[in-house]
């Protein structure tokens, strides 16, 4: 089967960035953004103390070939009805004195849970865009986190508060869950039920075979009875053939003679696109840069990852910006703000988020 028709959209160039995927995938992305977000909040969890168990496609992916799938725009987790109090009382507070917008689930599953989110550039809109080059626009997926509300009914299944979730329809026994056991997940931790694979196989059927290209409500691939192998080589292949690695202005040869000149610094126009920064680093040989336009901060896990010897300065404007540079601080080498109280904003972010974490400002891993 060709899997571009279905996955990605061959009218419109394919660069792969860390915080938006590939440019012309059709379906919603895991990122390293993403990901970076996801190590921050379950860190969150562990070090307070909380019971939570990491389930759903995450899990799917580890079962299968040890990764989340490409496609896996959220983390899903549950806990049970012992940890709620635990949850609202210390967790809430904590994630958000750390800038992290959460959500209660809304009607009809009012009750049953919380959204956790974080890297949103309209908290109304999936679909905002930024520029990664002239006439280049994509989207930076959402970081999300969602907790669902969980107990266990008299026969000892275990049930989602508020029929939100999957489990308020299927029998899956509480010792499948309980203690829990952890697994390392891509480039993190977690805590999952202690028999995931039986649950796994109970919800989803043999995920070797059964392959869905699935986000929030979206099916964009599906192929039952199909060998996983295979299908990743012809996905893999077809990302290696097609997609760019770097923006359209450079060149791997270009960016590999890349020298940073010492004490030369400029500062990036408030409308560049990704693209501008990374050619005008790579010609003028800058080893400091401030970013001064508004979304320009997403690309600071890229330009690292271009330019790791290079110093990247944020300025920030707005609350919305301040805690961005919170959760992106590791790749941050210094903020700039004009307006104390934004200022102020950042600060008691990002000192919540150290003394949450009991480390070292950038210790995020």
């Amino acid at each position: 089967m060709n899997l571009a028709a279905p996955l990605f959209n061959s009218s419109l160039p394919a660069i792969r960035t860390s915080i938006a995927g590939i440019s012309n995938a059709k379906y919603e992305q895991l990122t390293d953004g993403s990901k970076e977000i996801y190590k921050q909040v379950l860190r969150i969890f562990e070090r307070h103390k909380l019971e939570y168990f990491l389930f759903a496609g995450a899990i799917v992916g580890y079962v299968r070939n040890g990764r989340m799938p490409p496609w896996n725009d959220d983390l899903d987790v549950i806990i049970f009805e012992d940890q709620i109090k635990i949850f609202e009382d210390r967790i809430l507070p904590l994630l958000r004195e750390c800038g992290y917008a959460c959500w209660p689930v809304a009607a009809p599953y009012a009750g049953g849970g919380y959204h956790i989110l974080a890297l949103q550039q309209d908290a109304n809109s999936r679909h905002a865009s930024i520029e990664l080059a002239d006439g280049i626009q994509v989207v930076v997926p959402w970081a999300q986190i969602d907790v669902f509300y969980t107990s266990v009914d008299e026969a000892g299944f275990i049930r989602n508060l508020s029929n939100w979730g999957m489990y308020h329809t299927k029998e899956v026994p509480e010792a499948w869950v309980r203690p829990g056991t952890f697994v390392h997940l891509d480039s993190f931790r977690a805590r999952v039920f202690s028999h995931y694979e039986d649950d796994i196989w109970h919800e989803y059927g043999n995920v070797a075979k059964n392959i869905v290209v699935h986000s929030h409500d979206k099916v964009a691939l599906k192929l039952m009875g199909s060998d996983w192998e295979k299908f990743e080589f012809d996905y893999d292949a077809l990302l290696s053939t097609n997609v760019r690695g770097i923006p359209p202005s450079l060149s791997r040869t270009r960016l590999a003679e890349f020298v940073p000149g010492a004490g030369q610094q400029i500062e990036a126009s408030a409308d560049a696109n990704f693209d501008t920064i990374a050619k005008m680093i790579c010609e003028g040989g800058f080893s400091e840069v401030t970013l001064t336009g508004a979304d320009q901060s997403f690309w600071v896990l890229d330009l690292k990852r271009l330019f790791p010897s290079v110093k990247l300065d944020v300025l920030i404007s707005t609350e919305k910006e301040a805690k961005r540079a919170v959760h992106l601080r590791r790749f941050i080498d210094s903020v700039k703000c004009s307006d104390p109280a934004v200022r102020k904003i950042y600060e008691d972010c990002l000192l919540a988020t150290d003394a949450t974490f009991n480390s070292k400002r950038g210790d995020s891993t």
